[in-house]
């Protein structure tokens, strides 16, 4: 490797080092400003029930410094295109972008919370939501998930609105989609439930039901400031393994087991079912295209590592291919009587 070249690796591993360490002060910077770091707020509404218990409950983060930390690179993406986006959508529309809100009912402390953009004219929150390459689809046909409904859902009620609007924008486009729904009886109903859980919940909340798969399975926890609060003292951010002290006794090994059957069966059905309807929606030469309420289209032809012929390849040459120890395979079956 000629010096230049050299010289050329270190500038990019300085770049690479400067932009992952930009991303954290980002975060330190957006996280640390929040009037209330570990309290409830409106985002956490839909999130898990144990988080926003613990936060409700005021209980002492067990590890605060998660919550303060991290790239979140697609997090602090979305928060830049909202401060560019939502002042000129603002403008356009004759609305208020980034207005503070609080939810009480005189019984529980208020709910803070700041809404993207009040539209005064329609009486109507509109909330913008950021997502990543191809999901864009998703929502057109699926609509809001249940963490933003509850969310946007406690914007509304705070604000007396009559309407809730997601605007979601796909980040590698510009492209966006929008759901569009009346704030009727029904729908302060499910958030005012939801409230009124989170306060009962409260009261005691190690045993609020976790809605997240611990460490290592779920961002929410790696970056959870109750993180070993909720799943015990070897709890690591990123790392699985904490999930096990669930099962305490013999009973709970044997229902995980039975869980873990359900879900492998669950898991094999449907695979050979995606590949049947693959075969029937795109078999037999059809045309990509529009179809009713869906469409479909294939990427260009990727490369994959050819692992025989690289095999071949070594052991034509007298060679052993490189190797890695790979983890056991788990072998789970019923015991028989």
């Amino acid at each position: 490797m000629t010096e230049e070249q050299e010289t050329a690796d270190e500038i990019g591993q300085l770049i690479d080092t400067a932009v992952k360490k930009a991303f954290e002060d980002v975060t330190h910077e957006l996280e640390s400003a929040r009037p209330d770091v570990f309290g409830l707020s409106m985002s956490g509404l839909g999130r898990c029930r144990r988080a926003a218990a613990y936060a409700l409950a005021r209980t002492e983060p067990s590890d605060p410094d998660l919550a303060l930390s991290g790239e979140r690179r697609t997090a602090n993406l979305g928060t830049a295109i909202h401060r560019m986006l939502l002042p000129a959508l603002a403008r356009v529309l004759g609305g208020r972008h980034e207005v503070p809100v609080l939810l009480a009912d005189g019984s529980v402390l208020g709910i803070p919370g700041t809404l993207d953009l009040w539209w005064e004219k329609k009486r109507a929150v509109v909330d913008v939501k950021t997502v990543g390459e191809h999901k864009l689809d998703r929502v057109v046909v699926r609509g809001e998930t249940y963490e933003h409904r509850m969310q946007v859902g406690g914007y509304a009620l705070a604000q007396g609105a009559d309407w809730v609007v997601w605007l979601y924008l796909d980040r590698s486009t510009g492209k966006t989609a929008r759901v569009v729904e009346r704030f009727d009886a029904g729908f302060r109903r499910e958030v005012w439930q939801r409230v009124w859980e989170i306060q009962r919940l409260a009261e005691a909340p190690e045993y609020a039901p976790r809605d997240e798969r611990g460490p290592g399975l779920s961002f929410q926890c790696d970056g959870c400031a109750w993180l070993r609060r909720c799943w015990g003292r070897t709890a690591r951010s990123g790392e699985s393994g904490a999930q096990a002290h669930i099962a305490h006794d013999e009973p709970a090994v044997e229902a995980a087991l039975a869980k873990y059957d359900e879900y492998r069966d669950v898991e094999s059905r449907a695979k050979k079912w995606k590949a049947f309807w693959r075969e029937v929606a795109t078999g037999g030469g059809r045309r990509p295209g529009n179809y009713g309420a869906w469409k479909f289209h294939f990427t260009k032809p990727g490369y994959a590592l050819d692992e025989k012929a690289t095999r071949k390849d070594y052991e034509n040459r007298g060679e052993e291919p490189p190797m890695k120890e790979s983890a056991g395979r788990l072998i789970v079956r019923p015991i028989t009587k």
